[in-house]
């Protein structure tokens, strides 16, 4: 049985952009998607959206 990723966090200065991100440009469905936190899934991958303190996320 071969390992896989059920979820994956990352980390965002703006949530909201970054949910649009990867529904309108990677096709994934939103679950929940609030200022601070959103959950997307693509398949059988979930990836969920944090809101980052300013010095230590990713850039959108």
């Amino acid at each position: 049985m071969a390992a896989s990723f059920r979820w994956i966090l990352q980390m965002h200065k703006d949530v909201p952009r970054a949910t649009r991100f990867y529904k309108e440009g990677l096709d994934f469905s939103i679950d929940v998607c609030t200022f601070h936190w959103a959950e997307l899934q693509f398949g059988p991958l979930k990836l969920a959206l944090l809101q980052s303190p300013r010095y230590n996320c990713v850039d959108n």
